[in-house]
């Protein structure tokens, strides 16, 4: 799975990956980093023992990656509630209003 805005991973990717030939930092950093690893079980019940390579995944060892491709394959499947957040909206500068009265008698 490419990483950042790459939309496909090429064949050559993937053998450089494999080798794991890195010459300096800078270039393993930029191999590591370029493409997420994900492996998942066949088993559609044992998909939250699945693989990332993903910083997320070494801190929480779950992370989106897997979450997704789980939901892809029909693993699992999302609650109503996760559809109805809107994608890509900023919240509003700063601090969240107080909350305002249910019942108001005018």
């Amino acid at each position: 799975m490419p990483a950042g805005k790459a939309q496909n991973v090429t064949t050559n990717e993937i053998q450089i990956y494999k080798m794991k030939k890195w010459t300096s930092l800078d270039q393993f950093k930029d191999f590591q980093f370029s493409i997420w690893r994900v492996t998942l079980s066949d088993n559609a019940t044992e998909w939250k023992s699945g693989l990332c390579n993903c910083p997320s995944f070494f801190k929480e060892y779950i992370c989106k990656h897997i979450m997704g491709m789980a939901i892809r394959l029909k693993f699992c499947k999302p609650p109503p509630s996760a559809k109805d957040i809107p994608l890509g909206e900023k919240r509003n500068r700063g601090r969240p209003r107080k909350a305002t009265k249910v019942l108001l008698i005018q």
